[in-house]
């Protein structure tokens, strides 16, 4: 049995999707993304706006929708409930390999991961309940900690190409995050590309000058400065780069 909750809710068993009511996918989702949780936990959370016991009796009938649907029960428990054992889960099979990357100093890009971080889909798209928002973000979080990693690693095993797969993958789903830029910078400066990493470096001072009013810290600044070798150019980028203009 499968459950996949990026890029959609579905449920296989048997290489056929079950078509699950809502008020049971959002059983399965909740208790997937929580784990162990008391039915009264579930109940409160998934039906906020009635009685305890009209919310215990909605997770009955879901739970009993549930058991008509497979022959192998995907919820298990009585006063706690837990996914069934055999069930695959994508979120926890992706966090798994990403706290690896994250915990273990193991590369991405090594355990075949970074195409997955680069294009992994949306949890749970279209559902803005407070749980699931909160596990879009702990997801979030996590795959721009393990793209930096990889890059980092990347960079320092001379893999350019695909370390700039990995820091690009981090500003796209950031463009306003300092750590990715200065990662993908790091990348252009270890090629010696340093005119690549003065223009990335003007983007990102223009984008955040235009949704935040603010400038790039001196730290990120005097890491491209630092490396400007150009004999021609030295005397110029610091007064360029203190008025907020960089070479192109």
């Amino acid at each position: 049995m499968k459950l996949r909750m990026l890029d959609g809710f579905r449920v296989v068993v048997d290489q056929q999707t079950l078509s699950i009511p809502l008020s049971a996918r959002r059983v399965v989702a909740f208790v997937a993304l929580r784990g162990r949780s008391s039915r009264a936990e579930v109940a409160g959370t998934l039906w906020p706006e009635v009685s305890d016991s009209k919310a215990q009796a909605c997770l009955r009938t879901a739970l009993w929708r549930l058991r008509q649907l497979s022959r192998d029960p995907l919820i298990t428990g009585d006063e706690t409930l837990r996914l069934d054992e055999s069930l695959d889960v994508d979120v926890n099979t992706l966090i798994t390999a990403i706290r690896r990357v994250i915990n273990d100093g193991e590369c991405g890009a090594d355990q075949g991961l970074l195409p997955k971080l680069a294009t992994m889909g949306e949890l749970l798209p279209g559902w803005y309940d407070d749980w699931v928002l909160l596990g879009r973000e702990r997801l979030r979080q996590l795959q721009l900690h393990a793209l930096e990693l990889t890059a980092q690693a990347l960079t320092c095993e001379g893999r350019y190409a695909e370390a700039i797969e990995a820091a690009m993958a981090a500003v796209r789903l950031e463009p306003l995050r300092e750590s990715a830029t200065r990662v993908l910078i790091e990348v252009h400066l270890a090629e010696d590309n340093v005119v690549e990493a003065i223009r990335r470096l003007e983007f990102f001072r223009r984008s955040l000058a235009s949704e935040l009013g603010v400038e790039p810290t001196a730290e990120l600044v005097e890491l491209v400065r630092s490396r400007q070798t150009v004999p021609d150019a030295r005397r110029e980028l610091p007064d360029m780069l203190g008025r907020g203009r960089y070479l192109a």
